[in-house]
């Protein structure tokens, strides 16, 4: 008997689009306004129901970075979710939703180093092969770090 392959929603489908391998420019920007930048890789990768990101960079002035990323639909409640691991062994839950054909918003809110803080990511496809994407932290309701991110598709 053949195996029938089960149509996944359109927003599970629309996450394939974070598969293969990608150039990453970044640029930090601090509450007091000093901005570095950085530049990596990313390599994506279909798991199951879920697409495993691996992200590298190099910024000036700080460690090298790596986060670990499973991104995933969760069609019961209509969701998004980036869990994510970091280089530092943080861990954050980002949940979110799709705003249009070409827009994913997603937060996290929790607490780090005894203070209230928020992440807000707005991932903004151009194209296929070019993706801006926009992080904000905050502390105590105020923005402590903005991280802009283009990535540049080098293969599928």
């Amino acid at each position: 008997m053949a195996q029938e392959s089960i149509k996944q929603p359109k927003e599970a489908e629309a996450l394939k689009r974070l598969l293969g391998k990608w150039s990453v420019g970044v640029a930090l920007k601090t509450a007091d306004g000093k901005v570095v930048s950085g530049c990596g890789e990313m390599d994506a990768k279909e798991t199951d129901s879920t697409i495993n990101l691996e992200v590298n960079t190099q910024i000036e002035g700080y460690e090298d970075y790596y986060e670990n990323q499973l991104w995933t639909y969760d069609p019961v409640s209509g969701k998004v979710h980036l869990f994510s691991i970091t280089s530092e062994g943080q861990t954050r839950d980002h949940v979110g939703k799709w705003v249009d054909d070409s827009t994913l918003e997603l937060h996290w809110r929790g607490t780090y180093e005894d203070q209230d803080q928020e992440e807000h990511i707005v991932a903004r496809w151009v194209s296929e092969d070019h993706i801006e994407l926009k992080q904000t932290n905050y502390a105590q309701g105020k923005p402590l770090l903005t991280t802009d991110y283009v990535f540049k598709r080098r293969e599928a």
